[in-house]
């Protein structure tokens, strides 16, 4: 069964806190009331409320924070036909950006808020939020999306060790696959309208190590196609590796019709059901209350390896960004906070939480897990902004996430995939050009916090 709270009782705990659920009316509330739409839900919700508790407590502004599962298309339904945009959204996809921006549906950001930027983000990181030399996001979260986690205890038991190339991890998947108790992986991607993202993520993770950073970068910014041998070559591997028969805890479909957030759950089984799961760092707080994490907790994480032992593995990393969407003072005075060197840090303390912050200090984590995951990200060499959250939201967050369930669930050929996609590529480049408004480059070689 799920560990997902449902929606009524997640706008319970919400109303409990500085926000609720609602339409963006105040409710008779004293004083302005700012209200911000964004796709954390659960308990990522209730830490992002209680890190807006500063501002409202600093300002008297009261902020009800609105999360949604179908969070791009129901942001576009908003922005579109319903002509009801938040104050401010919090928004994962550069894609998304771009095209909001496009359409004017955003309010370039105030001096103040700039001026913050200026103080705690290195320029490369504050970059990702620039359309057309203007600066319309402030970077709030950072996610890195290649991580392996796995119970110590399961690999010890059995005299298994953490890998440290490609290669090795095709070995340990093998000797794993032969265990009669145990399947060496377990991946679902169930998602509502974003069904599919995380299988996106297991082909970035694999183009970038398999075909290197220059690749990487002409696939994300549309010079590299699907039907390439580099990106096709990404697929085969991630077929091979984790779909196949054998392999995969449940199968191919249980993969595409179990919540993403519950990928978990065979990890943690009594007995377990496979032993190894690739999910983001925001995958802890869809972890069971209370999991110890380290060489003697209950679960531990490694990279993905990449070709070369010697070598620090690229990272593939996603990043949420604020974005004012309302003209107002009220909404300014929250992006400039949410720029400042504070904002954050209530969730960095509870856990679960990786700031894009220059000036972010490795003792604000409390979780000796999230400053090791600090310490990763200042250590990588490559860090490869996610692909389909760069590429226009039709394609990334809508034809290529339904192409690739069809083809996770084995109902479509690759070929068919990536002809479809890098058509609608291409016909999203040509619109694009028309409106003169560039697509950021977003791999950079230091860390963004």
């Amino acid at each position: 069964m799920s560990r997902r709270l449902p929606a009524l009782l997640l706008c319970c705990l919400l109303l409990a806190g500085s926000v609720a659920c609602g339409d963006g009316a105040s409710d008779g509330a004293e004083g302005p009331t700012l209200e911000v739409f964004g796709p954390y839900r659960d308990v990522e919700a209730d830490r992002f409320v209680a890190s807006l508790d500063p501002f409202t407590e600093a300002t008297g502004i009261e902020v009800r924070y609105t999360g949604v599962t179908d969070f791009v298309s129901d942001l576009q339904e908003r922005v579109g036909e319903g002509n009801d945009p938040p104050d401010v959204a919090i928004v994962p996809q550069p894609g998304l950006v771009r095209e909001l921006a496009a359409d004017d549906a955003l309010v370039p950001l105030d001096g103040a808020t700039r001026e913050a930027l200026a103080a705690t983000y290195a320029e490369e990181v504050a970059r990702l939020g620039v359309v057309a030399d203007e600066q319309y996001g402030v970077p709030f979260r950072a996610s890195i999306k290649s991580l392996v986690w796995f119970r110590p205890s399961v690999l010890a038991d059995r005299g298994w060790e953490v890998p440290t190339t490609l290669d090795g991890l095709e070995d340990l998947v093998a000797e794993v696959e032969d265990d009669a108790d145990l399947d060496p992986w377990c991946f679902t991607m169930e998602a509502g309208t974003a069904t599919g993202w995380a299988a996106t993520d297991w082909v970035e993770d694999l183009v970038v190590r398999q075909a290197g950073p220059a690749a990487y970068e002409a696939w994300a910014d549309g010079d590299l196609t699907f039907a390439s041998p580099e990106v096709a070559g990404a697929f085969a591997t991630f077929d091979a590796l984790v779909l196949a028969r054998g392999r995969l805890a449940g199968g191919r479909g249980t993969a595409v019709q179990v919540p993403v957030a519950d990928g978990d759950e065979g990890l943690f089984a009594d007995p377990p059901r496979c032993a190894l799961y690739k999910q983001a760092s925001y995958a802890l707080s869809w972890m069971p209350d209370g999991t110890r994490v380290g060489p003697e907790g209950d679960v531990d994480w490694f990279a993905l390896p990449g070709a070369d032992a010697d070598e620090v593995p690229p990272l593939v990393v996603g990043g949420d960004q604020a974005v004012q969407m309302r003209e107002g003072p009220e909404a300014a005075r929250l992006m400039a906070f949410l720029a400042g060197p504070d904002a954050g840090r209530p969730w960095a303390e509870a856990g679960g939480f990786l700031s894009p912050k220059a000036t972010f200090a490795p003792d604000a984590y409390r979780a000796d897990v999230d400053r090791e995951l600090a310490g990763l990200l200042a250590d990588s060499p490559v860090l490869a902004f996610d692909a389909s959250d760069r590429m226009a939201p039709s394609v990334g967050s809508g034809l290529l996430w339904d192409d690739i369930t069809g083809w996770v669930a084995g109902v479509l050929p690759l070929d068919e995939l990536a002809a479809q996609v890098d058509a609608a590529r291409a016909a999203a480049a040509a619109e694009r050009e028309g409106t003169a408004v560039p697509a950021p480059s977003s791999t950079t070689t230091t860390a963004p916090g």
